[in-house]
């Protein structure tokens, strides 16, 4: 459960079915990418985590390559999430304001507030038990909506027709272009690597795997994330179609612009509430999509305190502090980066729709650092020349298309066909209908989809060539445990012969000091320095 709630966040929940009211039900297929994901991450990523048991999932990289490696995917993931809190946090503070008309910078003040004060104090299990009940909060909301939406207009069947008649069920379009919101290819290729890029390395799902006892029981938990993720994007999408047919038989979209789609979900709440008279489920909807967010929210935070703690002042700068101070350190970072979660709405707000923005932001960060751990895992001759060219070109590579996205999407982006809604009374579109997507460089007009794929992609090649031409071979470090399996036929020898070295010398090193393990649990058992947390 808590996994599925950190990475199924209000932004799946509110930009799914706004992602397929305007674009269309391609954007389903995603899910076969994360199924797929999921079993990439059980036979190339688990077995060398659940080998060596580490803390961090970043500490991998000190030992593969050295501390400079491990302090740049650190801060790699510290921007990551500083991008992700301000949308987890925008999304249910939006549903908030469109539902009941309150301020969503107040909103959004006060959850972070909360959630903070929750996730400083208790620590991990906090984050753990609330991510339990916040996730079943989070299905009951999307589970009502989708069959009351599925009731008011007609069935399942009807509304399957209706919206294959009006072209929004389209799953046969394959391309490979990459200049294409939604294609099949798209969203399977796309879907596939950007979840496999947070699930594979990410330091929050990492930390819970290695956490269980074994390696089949942590198989168990990423196939159980698998079947939620999958179920919650499939109802969420059809909560997307429900809301098209739904204003298609009326005519009308009350209460919102749909080009504006992340107001399009509440708006549809409220529609379904007045028309089949259900006045609890505008509460129900918005318990969900908070506990969708406040679960992402104390995740992050939790994780973020851990990677600062762990992974930049005791890895990279090699300070230690006394428990205490490192506490107060770690409680001060969490406190500023839930202050820049309320701070950056404004620029949020003022990005497309959230599914994409935070699909193709996030990417940045984690196209990159996966590319790293996968140029450890599976290339011998890379070291940490190769390693830090790879994350510099993944990095600006990522950055220029994602960024570059961004901002042509400010100039508009064009939907499928809404007509139906231009004979509301008081609609205004927000987009220039003189808007020319032809205009934009193509390079700034890539899918979402492809950010990731192409940011890993960038990351591997930059960093094998680098790592073949100028890495010293012998001053890499060579165990077989640091490898994954699936390249183990292809080690020089002195990797085989070294093979399980690594593990000996932690084992050694945690032996030879003991009270450096409860220094750490007593740091963060209010933050959870042994525990963790992330989108």
């Amino acid at each position: 459960m808590s996994l599925i709630a950190s990475y199924v966040s209000g932004v799946t929940i509110m930009g799914t079915p706004a992602e397929i009211y305007n674009y269309g039900a391609q954007y389903w297929l995603v899910v076969v990418g994360v199924a797929l994901s999921c079993i990439i991450v059980c036979i190339v990523y688990l077995p060398v985590f659940c080998t060596l048991r580490l803390s961090s999932s970043y500490e991998y990289l000190e030992l593969r390559f050295n501390r400079h490696v491990r302090a740049v995917a650190s801060l790699l993931f510290l921007f990551d999430e500083v991008l992700f809190l301000p949308m987890v946090v925008f999304v249910p503070a939006l549903a908030f304001n469109q539902l009941t008309g309150a301020n969503v910078f107040a909103v959004g003040g006060i959850m972070v507030l909360i959630c903070g004060v929750y996730t400083v104090l208790g620590g991990l299990r906090a984050v753990v038990w609330t991510d339990s009940v916040q996730t079943g909060l989070m299905f009951l909301g999307v589970v009502l909506v989708a069959v009351a939406g599925t009731i008011a207009v007609g069935g399942f069947a009807s509304a399957f027709e209706i919206a294959s008649v009006s072209g929004r069920i389209e799953l046969t379009n394959w391309s490979f272009s990459p200049l294409e919101r939604q294609t099949g290819w798209g969203a399977v290729i796309g879907g596939c690597i950007y979840w496999t890029c947070f699930n594979s390395v990410n330091q929050t799902m990492v930390q819970r795997y290695i956490s269980l006892d074994s390696k089949k029981k942590a198989v168990t938990a990423i196939g159980i994330f698998a079947m939620g993720a999958v179920l919650a994007i499939t109802l969420c999408a059809w909560c997307g179609i429900t809301a098209y047919v739904a204003w298609v038989t009326s005519g009308c979209a009350p209460g919102a612009t749909p080009l504006v789609d992340d107001r399009m979900l509440p708006s549809f709440v409220t529609y379904i509430a007045d028309t089949q008279n259900l006045p609890g489920l505008s509460g129900v909807f918005l318990a969900g999509v908070f506990g969708a967010g406040l679960s992402s929210l104390s995740a992050v935070l939790n994780a973020c305190a851990l990677v600062i703690i762990e992974d930049l002042l005791h890895g990279w700068l090699q300070k230690r502090y006394k428990p205490f101070n490192e506490g107060l350190i770690a409680r001060g970072a969490t406190a500023v980066l839930a202050v820049l979660s309320v701070i950056m709405l404004v620029v949020i707000q003022k990005l497309g729709g959230v599914l994409g923005v935070a699909t193709a932001l996030s990417a940045i960060a984690a196209s990159t650092t996966c590319g790293i751990f996968t140029l450890g895992m599976a290339c011998s001759w890379v070291g940490p020349r190769g390693a830090v060219a790879g994350a510099v070109g993944g990095a600006l590579v990522t950055s220029v298309v994602s960024l570059g996205t961004q901002a042509a999407a400010a100039s508009g982006l064009r939907t499928m066909p809404l007509n139906f809604t231009m004979q509301c009374p008081n609609e205004v579109a927000n987009i220039d209908l003189d808007f020319d997507p032809e205009t934009i460089f193509p390079l700034f007009r890539i899918s979402y989809h492809w950010v990731a794929p192409i940011g890993l992609l960038a990351t591997l090649i930059v960093g094998a060539v680098v790592g073949w031409l100028f890495d010293v071979q012998e001053d890499i470090k060579m165990d077989a445990e640091l490898f994954t399996p699936l390249v183990w036929r292809f080690l020089p020898a002195r990797a085989l012969e070294g093979a399980g070295s690594t593990r000996r010398a932690l084992q050694r090193a945690h032996a030879a000091a003991p009270i450096a393990a409860p220094l750490i649990i007593s740091t963060v058992d209010k933050i959870e320095m042994n525990g963790e947390l992330s989108r």
